[in-house]
């Protein structure tokens, strides 16, 4: 039997995003309603479902999503704090946001998070 979290909860909201924001990508707020690609221990708000038209972009805000995880802590299930990693993707930090992980996949460097 597969294990599938794949859209559970999924709720997504339009930003105005920067460019520099691509699919898949853990962001950050930026401003009022704006979005960008998280730095280095920036807090997450959200995945970027789409890459950036019109100066805006969907970020998934709720629900199961996939991302890519690095740092010198690895992921674990569970209540993980996390916050951005400066490449698209999360790491584990003391005083990050509180997201769940219901799974990893340490050889694919990615989790998927219930934001």
């Amino acid at each position: 039997m597969d294990i599938c979290f794949e859209g559970v909860g999924q709720t997504a909201a339009t930003f105005q995003a920067e460019e520099d924001v691509k699919p898949g990508m853990a962001v950050a707020m930026t401003g009022n309603g704006q979005v960008g690609a998280g730095q280095d221990g920036d807090l997450p708000c959200g995945v970027a479902l789409g890459g950036v038209r019109g100066g805006a972009a969907a970020v998934q805000i709720r629900g199961a999503a996939q991302v890519s995880c690095s740092g010198e802590t690895a992921l674990a299930a569970g209540w993980q704090e996390l916050v951005c990693d400066g490449q698209g993707g999360v790491k584990a930090a003391s005083g990050g946001v509180s997201w769940l992980v219901l799974s990893v996949d340490t050889a694919a460097n990615t989790a998927v998070v219930c934001m």
